[in-house]
């Protein structure tokens, strides 16, 4: 781990100190006893980092729900270095702060000088991260929360940012019969509803506002935050009080039972020879870690991977079903996706019919009839004007594949698009309902980096045949001036997004003086998109959620053979 001072340096690098306050570093008294953090001065912030909302998740708590802390201590401890990442076989993103099942963190980020005394309690905004439910952490550079805090601060509408670890990939959703049975399904859900009721219980020492809480996430974060509202059928507990939902939805993602599952958990209980106790559950609690975690490699899984499951608890029905019904927190909400979605995730070398109908029928994961697979091909017919990137014209970036651009259309609504339509169909009539379509593509600061090593000039565009990608949005709404680029264009975009982030948080509505109006999906019979973009491409605008409806309609109606 990464030594106080440094994770210091990393939040502020580039950021000058010439007007530095001299402040103390805070500290907050919560209910098991008190954190030291760290004070910013280039942003004249307080952040604690680190903290632990449950128990070492390892050994007897191993596939058990979140256990509460049960330990006090006398003086302050300190929160200042992000804690270790829960496990995942992405370890590159781990190797600054670790990895390990003692993982079940939350860090908050609040403007200085506030305490559990201060007149005006603060909205909380947390931030629940994205990595496909099999990796990823709080600690990614990209999810530093100061930026957005400052923003809040600098518009008059200051905000706490609070960010969580939790349980992925097979540490957070193994299923079998055995789990099942012992009730400790859903662990990454569970882990993200403790954590929410660590701030229900000590956010308002740090000046928050307990009875304010927006939870948000993007991709896997998206997801989670799309399956925290149907929770035991709708239930918050008061634990959350608005939704923002960035890419992604509790359909996107697959809710497999025991015959996906048990195949695998019994793979692992063989591996390290388990399968000869009685108590197959109760041996896997006593295996070290280090001879475990090669075996749960979700990328060593076929399919899908690990992804939370209905087991009548936590997630008493599939969601679509739970949405039909209306058995969801009915709170305000903000969704959207980016125009090119599928770009991410639509296989390379589609070059005919051929191998498109293959990959409808076998690469899926909804078990098409091949008459269906014969109608979608026609509702997204071959033609590059149609397809994904939008506004690419003729252009098929064949090197991708030749329907590179029609199976990414394809991917991208049965994913993101269609499912994000369907539930703001769902949403509108029972809460506030605001939508949106991001529509510019990212400045690749990930290439900006390594071009400033190599002492290039800087970054660029992301690839034009990713367009605007899945994730070019979560710059501008973190506001992070190193990851927007250079462009004064991106900068007034930020300007308008965040703000409207941090208003929504605030009251349930993003509109404010100087953004641009913003209606409420179900003021049309339609739906009202608005469309973020930059000055240059013509502003932002409103639009009918209209854009490839047949196809998104056809694909929502055969979304239940995935077992969403």
């Amino acid at each position: 781990m990464a030594p106080p001072r440094v994770i210091l340096s990393l939040l502020v690098a580039g950021l000058s100190h010439a007007a530095a306050l001299v402040r103390a570093d805070p500290v907050v008294s919560v209910r098991n006893g008190s954190y030291e953090g760290l004070y910013l001065p280039a942003f004249d912030q307080d952040v604690f980092l680190g903290m632990p909302y449950a128990q070492d998740t390892g050994g007897a708590n191993r596939f058990r729900i979140p256990q509460s802390l049960d330990k006090a201590w006398d003086g302050a401890r300190a929160a200042k270095a992000y804690g270790p990442g829960c496990p995942d076989y992405h370890i590159p993103a781990e190797v600054l702060h670790g990895m390990s099942e003692d993982c079940l963190s939350i860090n908050v980020v609040r403007p200085a000088g506030l305490s559990k005394n201060s007149t005006a309690r603060l909205p909380v905004m947390l931030w629940i991260h994205g990595g496909g439910y099999q990796y990823g952490g709080s600690a990614q550079p990209e999810y530093n929360l100061t930026y957005l805090v400052q923003k809040s601060v600098d518009i008059g509408l200051p905000v706490i940012g609070a960010s969580i670890n939790y349980r992925k990939g097979a540490w957070g959703n193994m299923y079998s019969i055995e789990i099942q049975g012992s009730g400790n399904t859903n662990l990454a859900l569970r882990d993200m509803r403790k954590a929410l009721a660590w701030v229900q219980e000590n956010i308002g020492n740090f000046g928050g506002n307990a009875s304010s809480v927006t939870i948000w996430g993007q991709s896997a974060g998206s997801f989670a935050v799309g399956q925290l509202l149907m929770s035991y059928g709708g239930r918050t507990d008061g634990l959350f009080h608005r939704s923002i939902q960035e890419s992604g939805s509790a359909t996107t993602a697959w809710c497999n039972g025991t015959d996906w599952y048990q195949p695998l958990y019994n793979k692992i209980v063989d591996q390290v020879n388990c399968s000869s106790v009685p108590d197959t559950l109760e041996c896997l609690r006593t295996i070290d870690y280090e001879v475990l975690y090669p075996f749960m490699n979700s990328s060593a899984t076929p399919g899908p991977g690990y992804y939370p499951t209905v087991d009548g608890d936590v997630l008493p029905n599939y969601p679509s079903e739970l949405l039909r019904a209306g058995r969801f927190a009915h709170i305000p909400h903000m969704y959207g996706t980016v125009s090119d979605e599928g770009t991410d995730n639509a296989p390379l070398g589609i070059n005919t019919d051929e191998d498109l109908r293959t990959f409808l029928l076998q690469g899926v994961g909804f078990d098409f009839p091949a008459a269906t697979v014969d109608h979608i091909m026609e509702l997204y017919p071959d033609d590059p004007a149609q397809g994904v990137p939008v506004d690419t014209g003729a252009e098929r970036f064949a090197d991708q594949g030749w329907q590179y651009k029609r199976v990414a259309a394809i991917v991208g609504d049965i994913f993101y698009h269609a499912p994000r339509q369907f539930d703001a169909q769902q949403y509108a009539p029972r809460a506030p309902t605001y939508t949106y379509r991001f529509n510019t593509r990212p400045w690749d600061y990930a290439d900006a980096n390594a071009n400033a090593t190599a002492g290039g000039g800087g970054g660029e565009l992301a690839p034009a045949y990713k367009g605007v990608e899945h994730f070019s949005e979560v710059a501008f709404v973190f506001a992070n001036p190193t990851m927007l680029g250079p462009w004064p264009a991106y900068r007034a975009l930020s300007d308008q997004v965040s703000p409207a982030w941090i208003r929504f948080a605030h009251t349930g509505d993003p509109n404010g003086p100087g953004l641009p109006a913003w209606p409420r999906y179900g003021d049309a019979e339609a739906g009202l998109n608005l469309v973020l973009q930059t000055g240059p491409q013509g502003g932002s605008y409103v639009e009918e959620d209209t854009y490839r409806l047949a196809g998104r309609e056809y694909l929502t109606k055969w979304a239940r053979r995935r077992h969403v």
